[in-house]
């Protein structure tokens, strides 16, 4: 079971908590957890790179959605053809036609239409994975030039704990002459 949230200020929960549901619900046994705060551009992540280690032939791996599991489709794609390679079954709970035991269907036709849709389905998830992160990116550089615009630059950022002025007499050091 994977889940990732972007950074350490947003909460696992609502991942945790779908996982769990479908464990319970799916009555799975010697399920493991491996949980990041960490973005979704790359793949060194801490909990990632434990869990990638320790997968093995014949696993399954469990993520909620596409866009938990990466950001760029091109690296989600290499990385699923990974586990393809490794013969580990990647679940995406979020793509129904995933989560189907391959090994109960009957017929080499019906698997390869079931592994074309699931392919299909994956690069167009992967695809609006991207997407947004593009978009996300784009309106946040519109916005710090619409603020730059506007003469408000000098309040972006993380808010000062205390003025400069306050900070320097603390250390016992005058304030630097501005030419």
């Amino acid at each position: 079971m994977y889940h990732r949230v972007s950074t350490k200020e947003q909460h696992l929960d609502r991942g945790i908590i779908e996982l769990k549901e479908y464990v319970k619900k799916n009555d799975l046994k010697n399920t493991e957890f491996y949980l990041d705060k960490f973005s979704g551009k790359g793949y060194d992540r801490p909990e990632y790179n434990k869990l990638k280690k320790k997968i093995k032939t014949g696993d399954t791996l469990i993520v909620t959605e596409i866009d938990r599991f990466g950001r760029d489709k091109n690296e989600i794609l290499k990385e699923l053809n990974y586990y393809k390679d490794q013969e580990i079954q990647v679940q995406i709970l979020e793509i129904p036609t995933t989560l189907m035991n391959m090994d109960n269907l009957d017929g080499n036709m019906v698997k390869l239409m079931i592994d074309t849709i699931n392919n299909m389905l994956i690069e167009l998830y992967a695809t609006f994975a991207q997407a947004e992160m593009e978009k996300r990116k784009k309106r946040q550089a519109e916005g710090i030039a619409a603020k730059k615009a506007r003469g408000e630059w000098d309040d972006y950022g993380r808010p000062r704990v205390m003025a400069i002025e306050r900070f320097l007499s603390l250390i016992h050091i005058s304030e630097p002459t501005r030419h």
